[in-house]
């Protein structure tokens, strides 16, 4: 992938996303996506017309099926490259944003995500605790360094976070546990805990956890039928913590959430919430 033809607009889109405090996901998603458009109509992702950005995103739809938000991802990353690295401010609507439903998150019980992470190596289980134990996206758990573990409070700060969004969230005792005998093992060399190989400043990949995470659940629960990915670990943290009575705003918070709309949705997979429910019928016929 990406042979065809060459990218030589790495610094003018990475100094635009730096202008705008964009993340370094940003960066690299909207890089990812211009060069398979450029790669798809085998020119100079420069010379791509609107129309024929159309249809590309016509045919990510009827033809490969892409889930509307990889779509919405790719429309963002044609308008953003045209309108502020090439400076053709176009009209937005010729390239329509895509509507979809959301689903709820799968949730998993406590005792099998911890059977899942007890049975991975040392590395995996530091990280991905904390996407369970503290709620963090696979991302933010990778990009910790040494000095955002509060230990003496319990608390762990976090950066790289979606938006831009600087939080604290909590720590669990698990978590400190596998941090503190991952740091004895590894000694990582720089700031970072869950480092490259070959660049110590920079956060290890995520897509080795992911493969890893995901197989080993589907080898342990071969009949589930669910979507399970790091992520589900973040949608567990927050309807377990609501199960545990934690207040939504509290959540909020520690999820890193910018709309409270984002973090009520998990009102809808809570037991907690649902047992202290009463149907008008019931009290009717108390």
């Amino acid at each position: 992938m990406f042979k065809t033809i060459p990218f030589q607009y790495d610094d003018d889109l990475k100094r635009e996303i730096d202008l705008r405090g964009l993340s370094e996901l940003t960066f690299k998603n909207y890089r990812s996506q211009l060069r398979r458009i450029s790669e798809h109509f085998k020119k100079d992702i420069k010379d791509i017309t609107v129309e024929e950005a159309k249809a590309y995103l016509h045919h990510l739809k009827s033809v490969r099926r892409l889930h509307p938000q990889t779509l919405n991802l790719c429309r963002s990353a044609f308008i953003f490259f045209r309108h502020n690295v090439v400076g053709d401010y176009f009209q937005t609507f010729m390239l329509p944003h895509h509507k979809f439903v959301y689903k709820l998150p799968d949730i998993l019980p406590s005792v099998n995500v911890v059977l899942i992470l007890d049975s991975l190596t040392l590395k995996y289980k530091t990280v991905l605790s904390l996407c369970y134990g503290s709620g963090l996206r696979l991302a933010e758990a990778l990009a910790v360094e040494i000095g955002d573990v509060e230990s003496s409070n319990m608390k762990l700060y976090v950066r790289n976070a979606k938006g831009q969004r600087i939080r604290y969230t909590i720590l669990s005792a698990y978590s400190l546990a596998c941090l503190r005998e991952y740091w004895k093992t590894y000694r990582p060399p720089g700031p970072k805990l869950f480092p490259k190989q070959n660049d110590p400043t920079k956060a290890k990949s995520p897509s080795n956890i992911q493969k890893a995470f995901s197989e080993k659940y589907k080898k342990r629960f071969p009949h589930c039928n669910k979507k399970i990915t790091p992520h589900t670990l973040r949608h567990c943290f927050a309807t377990h913590m609501l199960d545990n009575g934690v207040d939504l705003r509290a959540l909020q918070a520690l999820l890193g959430h910018k709309s409270i709309k984002s973090t009520s949705i998990y009102t809808q997979l809570t037991d907690y919430h649902f047992s202290k429910l009463t149907s008008p019928i019931d009290r009717g016929r108390a």
